[in-house]
């Protein structure tokens, strides 16, 4: 059994090798940030690739096709958002003034029951404003990092064919089998697995989130749609944060049935979705404890922005396996997982 001591010069070199690897990835997120994205897509697309081969179809052509109708799909997501985000943008620079409208009755309310509140105290308590601006943002943010999806996927097409190779290669640099192969092979499982769950579970709420808007004929329902399928990959808050925006434009614009109704549908979509149902797909398989998704989630977006926000999950699982792997950090691996 490993000792839980640890003398001081040791200590003090595993802090600055810390340091240093948060240092590195924070100044290597231009590089690191596309490679990431394509290679958390190369684990998705393992699987459905791997299948139409096994259909006798050639590797190279199930990686071409199941890539380029993938693209496809992007680039086109990209034209409507693009199409739409000068409007949004004007939309959001005259909210502020459309809510301060809407809100002049609500002091007067609050008197009536005790409270003095202005319209400026009320801003500065809550600003929903600010929060659909945020989201706001955050879309172009999405549009920005698709206009680069070529690239991306170029690296997903050479990713995917050099997988076998590269799976060869490591069987003989691990000299499979072995216990180091045997645990790399699971946690690559549990990763490849969850990515392609989340996904999944990911586009039929962007699907739903896009019905539900155009049946209660709430503006720009496409792009929320897609808002709703993108965070819904951040942990916790992510369908909150996508919430916001189509919320504020039903009430203010179809009403507050409308507003109401939409919040009905958002709340069991995600219920449905998110709780019920993803919880049931991926099982105990993600092993993560709510604090370390927590906090992961924090650490990944300082260190790589919204592309490390909405994968922290899959690094936080990546930097377990490596713990794992390494003798002397099991211990941290054994806080980190959700098990008691």
């Amino acid at each position: 059994m490993e000792k839980a001591t640890l003398s001081p010069d040791r200590a003090c070199v595993n802090l600055a090798c810390l340091i240093l690897f948060i240092l590195g990835v924070h100044l290597a997120a231009p590089v690191l940030v596309p490679l990431l994205v394509a290679l958390c897509l190369t684990l998705v697309l393992m699987r459905p690739i791997n299948g139409l081969v096994s259909l006798k179809i050639p590797r190279a052509l199930a990686v071409i096709a199941v890539s380029g109708g993938i693209l496809l799909a992007l680039l086109m997501t990209l034209g409507t958002i693009m199409a739409a985000l000068p409007e949004l943008r004007q939309l959001s620079s005259y909210l502020p003034l459309l809510l301060a409208d809407r809100l002049q009755g609500v002091p007067a309310l609050l008197q009536r029951v005790g409270m003095t509140l202005t319209v400026e105290s009320l801003w500065a308590i809550f600003d929903p404003a600010q929060l659909f601006t945020l989201a706001t943002r955050a879309v172009g943010r999405i549009s920005g990092m698709l206009t680069g999806i070529v690239m991306v996927f170029m690296l997903v097409v050479f990713m995917l064919l050099d997988a076998p190779a590269l799976s060869v290669k490591c069987r003989r640099l691990l000299r499979c089998p072995s216990p180091q192969w045997t645990a790399l092979q699971q946690g690559l499982d549990s990763v490849t697995r969850y990515l392609a769950l989340k996904t999944l579970v990911s586009l039929f709420i962007g699907l739903a989130v896009w019905g539900a808007l155009l049946l209660l004929n709430v503006k720009f329902a496409f792009i929320w749609g897609v808002l709703a399928l993108v965070l819904n990959f951040i942990p916790l808050v992510g369908s909150i944060i996508a919430a916001i925006p189509p919320l504020l434009l039903a009430f203010l614009f179809n009403g507050p049935a409308t507003g109401l109704g939409l919040l009905a549908a958002l709340l069991l979509i995600n219920l449905v979705f998110s709780f019920l149902w993803e919880p049931v797909l991926m099982g105990r398989r993600l092993d993560l404890s709510l604090c370390t998704v927590f906090l992961s989630l924090l650490v990944w977006q300082s260190l790589l922005g919204l592309t490390g926000a909405l994968l922290a999950v899959p690094l936080t699982l990546a930097v377990k396996l490596a713990l794992e792997l390494t003798p002397g950090g099991r211990g941290v691996a054994l806080l980190m997982s959700g098990k008691d």
